[in-house]
């Protein structure tokens, strides 16, 4: 029982933490098409993660509060995709 409890605790942090992070690492201006790509490829990957995770968490409870921290993590983690995508086609 104690090892479903870190699982459940670590897909909630994926969820509350990698979306806010993933759109957190679009907004820091970098100069180099390298670095961009880095920046993008980390993002989109917890982005990714984020709305994978969501909207399973959304689409299998039941609950109030589960579904608000699965839409946060859509709300989040959708954004941060886009921008990552829209910033590797507009660098240069």
């Amino acid at each position: 029982m104690e090892s479903l409890a870190y699982l459940v605790a670590f897909i909630l942090a994926c969820i509350v933490i990698g979306g806010p992070l993933a759109l957190a690492l679009t907004f820091i201006r970098v100069r180099r098409y390298r670095a961009v790509l880095i920046r993008a490829g980390v993002s989109i990957l917890l982005g990714a993660i984020s709305t994978l995770l969501s909207s399973i968490l959304i689409l299998n409870t039941g609950s109030f509060g589960s579904k608000v921290l699965g839409f946060l993590g859509l709300a989040t983690g959708i954004p941060a995709i886009v921008r990552s995508v829209r910033s590797i086609r507009d660098f240069r």
